[in-house]
C-alpha cells in the first residue's frame, strides 16, 4: 500500500520548470505568441522552458495539461511524464509532417507512440528522455528520440544530449529548424535575459550528424543566436549556422571556433574553414492596433533576410568591401515575412517564405546536402521554393480548439519550364479532457507538375500533376 502510494506520488508530481517544451506541443507555442504578454520577451529561439511558458501565458486554463511549472522543485524521479499515441493514414508515397521533429511517413498506415520522463536533482539540474516507437509498412523501431541534462547557472542553462532547436520569428525557420529528428547537441543559452541597454537573449549551439550519407558522412553544425530587444515593441535578431566537418575534413580547437563562425575565410574552397554556411537578419514590430480595435491583443509583424553566401569586409577575399548601410550583403538570399494576429478567441497567421536556389546543397555535401536524416535542416520543403500560408486557430471555449491552413509551395526546376505547383488545405482540432489530450487533422493536397524526388535538396519535376489526402489521430495523456 505504501509502496502504491509512492508511486503515484512520483507520477503525479507537476513538471520541472527547467524541462524543455517540446516542438510537437504547437498549441502552447500558438498560445504564448498569442498572449499580450509575449511582447515582453523574445520568442524566436526554441525550445522554451516550461518556466517561460507558465510566466507569459495569461490563458493558462487553455495550457494546463501541457504544463505545470513548479518554483522550487525538489529531488525525484518521474519516470512517466506523459505517453502518445498517434496513427497517421497517407496516400502519398513519402510525406512528412511539418515541424514536428523528424515524423515521416510512408502510403498506408503509420503508427507513432512516445513516452517519456525525467528525474528533478533541485531546481537547477534536471535530466529528460524521450522514447519513440514507430512502425508503417517498411519498418519496426524503437529508439531514444530525445534525451539531455540542462543545469541553470544564474541566466544561463547549458545542456548537453538530443533535442531540436528553432531559430527565427516565424513558424518556419530557414537557418535551423525542429523539422528533422533530434540530434546529439551541446547548447548554452539564455534562461532569462541579459539586460544592457534593453534585454538580449542568446543561444550558441554545437551538434553532431551522426549517420552514412552518400556525400560525406558524420558531419557538425555550430549555431549562435543574439536577440536584442531596445524596446517592448521592437526585436532584432542576428542568427549564424554551418555546417562543417565530416569524414575527410578537419577538426577545430575551440579556440578556432570564433573564426569558423565569422566565416573569414568560408569562401576558400576546400580550405580548413570551408564550409556549408549561412546568415540572416529580422526584425520584429509589435504594433498597438488594439488602441484602435480593442478585440486584437496581439498584432506583429516580422521579417527576416538571410544568404549562403555573403559579401562583407571581413571577409578575406572581400577585405575593404563596405556594404551600406550595415557594412554585407547576402548572395543566394531567402525570406521570411509574416503577420500575426490574435483576439481572445482567435489566432491568425498569414507568413511568405522563400528559399534560393543555391540553398542547403554545397559542394562539400552536394547530396545529403543540409540535412539530418533525411529532412532538412531549415524550411521543410527544402531550396528553390515559394511558400505561402494562411492559418487560423479558433477557440470554441478553453479546451477545445479548431484549425484550418490553407497552403502554396512553388519549386521551379533550374533549366527547365516545369515548375511545380502544390495547393494543400489543413483541418484540425484539439480537445482535452482530464489528463487527455486529443488531437485529430486531415489534409489534401492537389499537385501540378509533381516532384517525384523526396528529398529536399533533390528536385526531379516531372510533367504529371497528383492529388494526395494525409489525415492523423493522436492520444496524449499527461500525468
Amino acid at each position: 500500500m505504501v509502496v502504491a502510494l509512492l508511486l503515484c506520488m512520483i507520477m503525479f508530481v507537476w513538471a520541472h520548470p527547467l524541462l524543455n517544451l517540446n516542438a510537437e506541443d504547437r498549441t502552447v507555442y500558438e498560445n504564448l505568441e498569442a498572449s499580450e504578454n509575449s511582447l515582453r520577451t523574445s520568442l524566436s529561439i526554441r525550445p522554451y522552458s516550461l518556466s517561460k511558458v507558465f510566466l507569459f501565458t495569461e490563458r493558462k486554463e487553455r495550457i494546463r495539461e501541457y504544463v505545470n511549472a513548479l518554483s522550487s522543485p525538489g529531488f525525484f524521479i518521474k519516470p512517466v511524464n506523459s505517453i502518445t499515441v498517434g496513427t497517421f493514414y497517407t496516400s502519398e508515397e513519402e510525406f512528412f509532417i511539418e515541424n514536428f521533429a523528424g515524423t515521416r511517413l510512408r502510403r498506408g498506415f503509420n503508427l507513432y507512440s512516445f513516452l517519456d520522463g525525467y528525474a528533478s536533482f533541485g531546481k537547477r539540474f534536471v535530466v529528460y528522455y524521450q522514447v519513440r516507437y514507430r512502425q508503417d509498412k517498411a519498418i519496426k523501431k524503437a529508439n531514444l528520440h530525445r534525451a539531455y541534462a540542462k543545469l541553470k547557472v544564474w541566466r544561463f542553462s547549458f545542456e548537453a544530449g538530443k533535442d531540436t532547436v528553432h531559430l527565427g520569428p516565424g513558424e518556419y525557420s530557414l537557418l535551423l529548424s525542429s523539422h528533422a529528428e533530434p540530434f546529439p547537441m551541446i547548447k548554452v543559452q539564455t534562461e532569462e535575459p541579459l539586460r544592457f541597454i534593453g534585454k538580449w537573449d542568446l543561444l550558441f549551439l554545437r551538434g553532431w550528424f551522426k549517420e552514412d550519407r552518400e556525400d560525406r558522412n558524420d558531419p557538425n553544425i555550430l549555431a549562435l543566436r543574439i536577440v536584442w530587444k531596445p524596446w517592448d515593441f521592437l526585436e532584432i535578431g542576428g542568427t549564424r549556422t554551418a555546417m562543417y566537418g565530416g569524414e575527410g575534413r578537419p577538426g577545430y580547437k575551440l579556440t578556432e571556433y570564433p573564426k569558423l563562425i565569422a566565416g573569414t575565410e568560408e569562401n576558400i574552397p576546400y580550405g580548413k574553414y570551408d564550409a556549408d554556411g549561412y546568415g540572416a537578419y529580422d526584425i520584429t514590430l509589435y504594433l498597438p492596433v488594439g488602441r484602435l480595435v480593442r478585440s486584437i491583443k496581439v498584432f506583429k509583424v516580422y521579417y527576416q533576410e538571410a544568404g549562403t553566401d555573403i559579401v562583407a569586409w571581413w571577409q578575406k577575399e572581400d577585405e575593404g568591401k563596405f556594404k551600406p548601410p550595415l557594412g554585407f550583403t547576402f548572395l543566394g538570399r531567402g525570406y521570411i515575412a509574416g503577420v500575426f494576429l490574435s483576439t481572445d478567441k482567435d489566432i491568425f497567421r498569414l507568413e511568405f517564405n522563400r528559399t534560393a536556389g543555391n540553398w542547403y546543397v554545397h559542394h562539400l555535401y552536394p547530396v545529403d546536402g543540409y540535412t539530418y536524416k533525411g529532412l532538412s535542416l531549415g524550411h521543410p520543403y527544402g531550396r528553390d521554393v515559394v511558400h505561402l500560408f494562411f492559418n487560423h486557430r479558433r477557440y470554441l471555449s478553453d479546451k477545445l480548439s479548431i484549425r484550418y491552413r490553407l497552403g502554396f509551395i512553388q519549386q521551379p526546376l533550374e533549366g527547365s519550364g516545369l515548375k511545380m505547383k502544390r495547393y494543400y488545405v489543413t483541418l484540425s482540432g484539439e480537445k482535452r479532457m482530464g489528463f487527455l489530450i486529443i488531437s485529430a487533422f486531415l489534409r489534401g493536397d492537389r499537385t501540378d507538375n509533381y516532384d517525384a524526388d523526396p528529398s529536399p535538396t533533390g528536385l526531379n519535376i516531372v510533367n504529371k500533376d497528383k492529388t494526395f489526402f494525409t489525415g492523423g489521430f493522436t492520444v496524449s495523456w499527461r500525468f
